[in-house]
Order: structure tokens, then sequence, then C-alpha cells
């Protein structure tokens, strides 16, 4: 922690520092129009902030700079984002920000890194890989947001931000064609409709063919097909208040998989052959996942009185899927697991006080939080002639209160204090058995009879459980701006995550008994900075984090069934240093780079398991998903072409050192040779695109892993074999669109 904490403060005094001579000082000015743009953010949840202003590690991606990378969706945005890593399970998505993620993603479990859509929490990772749509922005905070935000942010949040609607008639259509046959065609109008009464309304139809081949069936594995509607109503409220009714629907399908390339040699030979060729899989059963998203939300901002507003968000969402899935990754009949139909509905509603005194910034707020979520697993185990059927059930319920404010001692120096308390309260009620069926159906699995007493096969069991989780989550914090263009803050802060219980346990005392909440504290010391008439932008955070009580999941195996087992993995230190750096020498030019530095390693975890390891220490092992350097460099260039547009070009590369996807690290390619593991690599995105004189015409060429790196984001080790989760292939996208405005 001090090593850690000296060299960001030594780094923060030197720029600081450098702000007194004359080689290295910014100007006053904010208004340079050739300068590093701005952007104004609600990631305090205080009301609006100036990027460079708000003393938070955030990073932000406005809604024209998703469109020309080609961003779709919070897979890509990881090469963009320090510290961060995503990967996809046939949907369900798991967020890693500075190593603090999870890879309990099932019913009974919460994410440790959470999403929020306009405000509304996302409580199930199946719902987090819809396309974006119609958005504004992509705020992504770094570090426990416990004070302010819904539920569970202890390794941070990603906010999308929605267009508002606009007060003149606006509309735009995009069309797009790429490899793979990728298509798309979005829309989208905006304007009034009654008075001061806006609306907007945007549609998404896009997709592409599978990713790879898959030898066994002929049906290829890792297509896509995606749609969406998003529609949005803003109705003026007297000076200064306004209220928001939004609706979106989106479906996305295909072959997802859940981990379908084999990294292991199993013995078998068609699939031991293309062990190493990426683009095929060997699979004798096909995948197939559906997922469909239903919300709806009101977003209420009213003036009380001078200086105070209230602000009430209310949100309901629901959705419904499947996922069939060949579990063993292989081109033999072993296991199948179908998730069918997932039902899950959520209703959230927050009130908040917003006061500007003067001298005293504070908020006052409640939140409720409820959710029912079924997720039905029959995993079909055909050596056995046998399915194993889960009946799930959970309930959860959310309240809390919190305050906030920010002191100002002057124009310089202000002070930051909040506290939230959580009462969380959940419900697990579950029915285990085993039938005489291998139909994959669930209502015909269901017809077999029930088997017990089986060598090799757990008993049936049934779980009615419960469990309460309570929390007190304060923030402490400093901010010193010694001069216009530059910030320095300070802060402590709790981040927390409510227990939970076991999707895969294969008895019911480890369903009931579950698993506890885990907690982090986190001590950040932070810059941001303008420099040369804001021409050159740099921000760095140093941070150190006591996590304690990790819940870290593990596939174990009881005879002829495959369960899971989630753990509190006792304690962890995380510490890293970040820094962005945004360049713009001329108008023309704008360099970029981000930079991570991550210590992420288990204190204490004397009870490590993985399956082709078995147990372990693992005290002095890295955290998941936490490679140790992390990079991203940037360059664009825009060409004016007078009377005839604007051309404009630009890569960026992404780079990244080793991460491993289990507590043994490369203690396992010590025993069998292939680690659950990604060593080191690099991707390059680049683009280049011509918009026409009045703005109105645009064209785009936007190429992704340009070099076709092969890699994998995630593993699973439930089978003799090890599977994994592959990256994107390169992919290259033309597209066309035209605006009215």
């Amino acid at each position: 922690m001090k090593r850690v904490l000296l060299l960001a403060a030594a780094s923060l005094a030197a720029v600081a520092t450098a702000g007194t001579g004359t080689a290295f000082a910014q100007s006053d000015s904010t208004d340079n129009p050739d300068g590093v743009a701005d952007i104004v953010v609600t990631a305090t949840r205080m009301g609006e902030t100036r990027l460079q202003s708000t003393p938070i590690a955030v990073t932000v991606l406005g809604g024209d700079q998703l469109d020309a990378r080609g961003v779709r969706d919070v897979q890509d945005l990881k090469a963009y984002v320090p510290s961060l890593q995503v990967s996809d399970l046939s949907g369900y998505t798991q967020l890693f920000i500075r190593g603090i993620g999870s890879n309990i993603v099932f019913i009974g479990s919460d994410p440790s890194t959470t999403i929020h859509s306009d405000g509304i929490y996302l409580a199930r990772p199946l719902s987090y890989l819809t396309d974006f749509l119609d958005v504004e922005r992509v705020e992504v905070l770094r570090g426990p947001q416990g004070t302010l935000y819904g539920r569970n942010s202890v390794g941070g949040t990603i906010n999308v931000v929605s267009r508002k609607p606009s007060d003149t008639l606006t509309a735009q259509a995009q069309l797009g064609y790429g490899t793979y046959d990728r298509y798309a065609a979005q829309g989208y109008l905006s304007g009034p409709i009654a008075g001061d009464v806006r609306a907007s309304l945007a549609v998404d139809y896009s997709g592409h063919d599978a990713f790879r081949k898959n030898i066994s069936t002929g049906n290829d594995a890792e297509d896509l097909k995606s749609r969406g509607v998003r529609g949005q109503v803003l109705v003026p409220i007297g000076a200064g208040g306004e209220w928001t009714i939004r609706a979106d629907w989106s479906r996305q399908s295909g072959a997802m998989g859940a981990y379908p390339k084999l990294i292991r040699p199993t013995g078998n030979p068609a699939d031991d052959a293309i062990l190493g060729d990426p683009d095929k899989v060997s699979m004798n059963r096909d995948n197939h996942t559906v997922l469909k998203n239903y919300g709806a939300s009101s977003d209420l901002l009213l003036p009380l009185s001078d200086g105070i507003k209230l602000r009430s968000l209310t949100g309901y969402r629901l959705f419904r899927g499947s996922i069939d899935a060949d579990a063993d990754a292989s081109s033999i009949d072993i296991l199948r697991n179908l998730i069918a139909p997932i039902r899950q509905n959520q209703f959230s509603q927050e009130l908040t006080l917003l006061g500007d005194a003067g001298s005293l910034n504070w908020v006052v707020g409640a939140y409720y939080f409820d959710e029912r979520n079924r997720e039905p697993l029959t995993l079909t185990l055909f050596p056995f002639g046998a399915s194993h059927i889960q009946r799930p059930l959970l309930k959860a319920r959310s309240i809390a209160g919190f305050a906030q404010g920010e002191y100002k001692l002057s124009d310089q120096l202000s002070f930051v204090a909040g506290l939230r308390y959580t009462r969380e309260r959940k419900s697990y009620a579950i029915n285990d058995y085993f039938t005489a069926s291998t139909d994959t159906d669930p209502a015909v699995a269901e017809q077999g009879f029930v088997l017990a007493g089986i060598p090799g096969l757990p008993d049936p069991f049934t779980v009615d459980a419960r469990r309460h989780d309570d929390a007190f989550t304060p923030k402490f914090g400093i901010n010193f701006t010694p001069s216009d263009g530059i910030l320095i803050y300070a802060s402590a802060t709790r981040g927390f995550k409510s227990g939970g219980f076991d999707y895969g346990s294969n008895n019911a005392a480890d369903a009931s008994a579950g698993y506890g909440p885990e907690k982090l504290w986190s001590y950040e010391l932070g810059l941001k900075s303008d420099w040369f008439d804001r021409r050159l932008r740099f921000n760095l955070t140093g941070f150190y984090y006591d996590y304690t009580d990790l819940q870290v999941q593990s596939f174990v195996q009881v005879g002829a069934s495959f369960g899971a087992r989630t753990q509190n993995a006792a304690t962890a230190r995380v510490k890293g240093i970040e820094a962005e750096i945004v360049a713009k020498p001329v108008r023309a030019i704008e360099l970029t780079a981000n930079v991570a530095w991550l210590d992420a390693e288990y204190r204490r975890y004397p009870n490590a398991f993985v399956s082709s390891f078995g147990s372990f220490d693992a005290a002095g092992k890295r955290l998941n998903n936490a490679p140790r350097w992390s990079a991203t460099f940037g360059a664009a260039y825009v060409f004016d072409l007078a009377e005839s547009g604007r051309l404009s070009i630009g890569a960026d590369a992404h780079v990244q050192s080793t991460i491993y996807f289990t507590a043994a690290n490369d203690g396992v390619g010590a025993v069998t040779g292939y680690a659950e593991q990604q060593k080191g690599y690099g991707i390059v995105n680049a683009r280049i695109g011509w918009t026409s004189p009045d703005d109105r015409w645009k064209a785009q060429l936007i190429a992704t892993n340009l070099f076709d790196r092969n890699y994998i984001v995630g593993t699973a080790n439930y089978t003799a074999a090890i599977a994994a989760r592959q990256g994107r292939p390169r992919e290259v996208l033309g597209q066309i669109s035209y605006a009215l405005r």
C-alpha cells in the first residue's frame, strides 16, 4: 500500500509542481475549440458535472466515439477502458474492473461489477449483452460505488446513458454490411410531438453468421441475431423540471455457446485434431440461446424550491430466455445443459433530494429493490441414462437509505462525506432430483422415474432457505483544486456485495448454507489535469484495496454429477496505478493512451479448489481476470477536404499481460501442460471514414481485431477437459448513414 500511494503521490506532486514553471503550465482558458473536449457526466449521482471536475476514476465514451470504433456492446468496451475485463458465457456476462468481479453469474448470486441503464440497476448478467441503442454516452466508474449506487457495485459500475429527445426534428438512418455476413440497420427519430413535449424512437436490426465451424454437426457456432426498440417521452415541468418515460425491448438469439472450444486433449481423435485451430470446434450437439429483455422506467426531476430538487426514479424490468448448450464441448455425448424457461422480473424505486446551498452540495435518498427469478436446469448425463433436474426460485429484496455531501471550505478545497445503510433479504427454494430420462426437453425429462440411492448419483433434496445481510458503506474524500485545470482528490470508500446461494450445489447442506457477503475498502488518490490551453489531458489514479470474504466459485464433481461450489475466499489485496492521456497537438490530430498496472493477489485462501488440480493454498496467487499490465494506444487524424467534406483515419492498439481464470494460476499447467490462462497478447482496431460538408452523410470502414489475434476470455473445468470461450475474430464492417438535422 505504501509503495503505491507514495508512487502516486510523487507523480501528483511532480505534475502539480510543474504547473508553477513556464515550460509545462496550463492556460486558464477553457474555451479553446482546438483543445481536448470536456464532457458532462452524471457519475456522482449528485447532478451533472464536468468530467475533469469529477473526483472519481471514470472513463467516458460518447455516442459518436462508440459508433466510429464499432463498439456495439459492453464486450467491446474492454479495449478502451483501463483495467476492464469482459467475458461471456452463453449470454451470462462476467465483468471485472481492477480484478474485482465474479464468475458466479447464475441464480442465487449477484454481480460484483454492475451495469445501470439510465440509472436503473440491472440485476441479471443475462441482460447485459444487448446492443447499444440510442446511447449518448457510456460512463465506466472504476472502484466501489457503495454509497450512492443501487446495489453491489464493489468493483465499479457501467452507466449507459440514453440520448435525450431533441427539441427540433432530427433523424438518422444507418446501414452496414461486413465479414461473417454481418448486417446492421439502425434508425433514430426525435423531436417535439405536442407543445414542449418531446419524444424519440430508435430501432436496431443486426446480426452475423457463425464465427466457428462445428466439424461434428455442420451447424456452426457463435452466430447472432439482435433486435431492439427503445422509445422515450420527455415532458418539461416548470422551470428546470422534467419527466422522462422510457420503454425498451430487445432480443438476442443464436448458437452463442457456453465454453465451446476445448483447449486440452481428451484422447478423442475428432476433438484433439482441431485443438490448434481457433476457427473450429467439435460438439456433437448444437447450442442455442435466446435472450429477451423488456423494460420501462419513469425518471422525474422536480424543483421544490430554490436549490432543492426531488428525483424519483422508478424501473420495472423483465427477462425471458433459454440456454441450450453442449456442456462438455466435445464430440462425445457426455453432458447437455438446458436452462429453460428463464423468467426474471425486478422492480426498483429510488427517491432522492438534491440540494445546493452554496458552500454545501448534498443528496439524501432511499432505495427499494425487489426481484423474483427462476432459472430451471436440466443437466443430461448421457452415459448414465439420467437427467439431473434443479428447479430453483430466488426472491430478493433490498432497502437502503443514503446521504452524501460536499462542503466547500474555499474555491480550492472541499470535503466529501457519505453513508449508506443496506438491508438485503433473500429466499431460495429448490427441488433437486434425478430422473431416468436423457431427453433434453424438460417436460419429457420430468416424466421419468425419480432416481434415488443409485451409486454415483447424489440423492434428491429439497431446500427452502433464507439469508439476511446488512452493511454500512461510508465514503470520505478531500478535493483540492490548486489552479484552473487541475484537480487532486483522495478518497476512502467501502463496497459491499450481498451473500447468496449456490445454483450448482450437489447436496442440501451446501445449497442451504450458501455463502456470505464480500466487502472491500478502497483508498484512492487521483489527479485530473489539463495543460497547454487544453491541448494535453493527463489523469492519474493510484489505489489500494483491502478485500475480504471474496466469493469465488469452483467446479466440483460428486460421483457422476457435476456441480459448483462457492466459497468466501478469505482475503485479498489489490493495488494499482492507472494513467489516461489525451493530446491534441493540432486540431486535426488526437493521440490517446491509457495504461494500467495492477497487483492483485490472494492474501489468505487456504482451501482453494480446481477440479484438474485438487485442493491447495492459493495465498500469493493472482486474482482472476487481473492482468499485471494493460494498455491502449490510439491515434486519429482528420483531413479537411474543403468543399468535399472531411476524411478521418484512426487506429487503437490494446495490449495486456497474462491473465488467469482460476486461483491455481499456472499451477494447473505444471501438472497437465494446459493452464487455464491467457498469455499476454495485443489486438489492433482501425477505421477510416468520410463526412459530407453538411455533416449529413457519413461513410465508414471499421476493422476490429485487424490481425485476427486468437485469444480466450474465460474457461471452465467442470469435466476432465478444459473448455474455453474465445474472443471475437477479425471483423470488417462498412457502413453508411444519413442524418436529418
